[in-house]
């Protein structure tokens, strides 16, 4: 037999073994919880008059649960010692004696000692997860670990809300004392990024001057045209020139088309010249110098608590997003 179909025996081998210790902790795990019960004078007296057959056959048991819970015991032990050699061959560990600490729980496990004995439930855990992790069962697709995951992560959701929400309550009681939070988001967040907000502001008004100006270009032109006409027609020197005999009505029109152009060619060149790389130097001279103006530093009570109460509204909108319960509207949906 080769190495390697040896190797995959011995690990069905494994496989069987973790399946068989899984049966036989659970088997005893029943064992401590009836014993528990019938270790009750009164919970004794109830099973014995209402489950008389199960009292009969249990009784042996009872009486005689320390020599059979040290048979469970020997068992655990034995097992323990022979991972742990499997565990020495195989360097499992960087020093032969790493298991017995690595695996604590089985060894507390085995101490025949109620409080103890509890910890074989983590025996049980342990030994489902390694074979979950070698895909010989699939726990996510039980019933009981799809009602334990989905009631983890309602509690999760609770508890993290209910913290998010406490810090921002003690944030916004802190800006609501007046600490000297307006100055330091200005010297800390904005001035250190300066240069980027103002590349972006830049590169913004040009983008959008761009892309709108090309949609809405005729538009302008139409309301330039309206706004000339409706300027020219009531002007008094204008109506003056057009009672000129013989040239006035066509030195008016030829006035009023002069106007227009002018006015169009002009706001059109502008327009133009502001999406044009040329006037980036001067669309970032303008936006350094209105955060610029943003950071003098000034005594502005209205200024400060606008922001202040900016700064509130928001973290409000934030609160009520936390306070959404996810877990509901999944259930809703579903």
């Amino acid at each position: 037999m080769s190495k390697s179909k040896y190797s995959r025996s011995f690990d069905n081998v494994l496989v069987v073994v973790d399946i068989f210790m899984v049966i036989l902790v659970i088997i005893n795990l029943l064992m401590m919880a009836i014993q528990l019960n019938f270790e009750s004078d009164s919970v004794r007296a109830l099973i014995e008059q209402y489950a008389y057959p199960f009292y009969q056959l249990y009784l042996p048991i009872y009486k005689n649960f320390i020599f059979i819970d040290g048979i469970f015991v020997a068992v655990f032990i034995a097992e323990i010692f022979i991972r742990w050699g499997i565990a020495i061959y195989n360097k499992t560990y960087h020093r032969w004696f790493f298991y017995p600490f690595a695996r604590w729980y089985e060894v507390l496990g085995c101490i025949p000692i109620s409080s103890f004995r509890a910890l074989r439930i983590l025996r049980v855990i342990a030994i489902i997860v390694r074979l979950n992790r070698m895909k010989i069962i699939d726990i996510k697709q039980w019933y009981l670990y799809k009602v334990f995951s989905k009631y983890l992560n309602v509690i999760t959701e609770e508890v993290s809300d209910r913290v998010v929400v406490n810090v921002i309550e003690g944030i916004q009681q802190e800006v609501k004392t007046g600490i000297p939070l307006t100055e330091r988001i200005l010297k800390e967040v904005i001035v250190p990024r300066k240069t980027v907000l103002v590349n972006y502001l830049a590169h913004r008004v040009q983008q959008v001057t761009k892309d709108q100006y090309a949609t809405n270009k005729e538009d302008l032109r139409a309301s330039i045209r309206e706004a000339v006409s409706t300027a020219i027609q009531q002007n008094q020197n204008i109506r003056v020139l057009e009672q000129v005999p013989m040239v006035g009505k066509v030195a008016s029109v030829a006035l009023q088309q002069s106007v227009y152009d002018i006015t169009f060619q002009t706001i059109n060149h502008v327009i133009e010249k502001m999406a044009s790389e040329e006037s980036r130097m001067v669309i970032e001279k303008i936006a350094d110098g209105i955060i610029e103006a943003i950071l003098i530093e000034e005594e502005d009570t209205q200024l400060q608590t606008t922001f202040n109460d900016m700064i509130i509204h928001s973290l409000d909108l934030v609160k009520e997003q936390v306070q959404v319960q996810q877990w509901k509207a999944k259930e809703q949906t579903n």
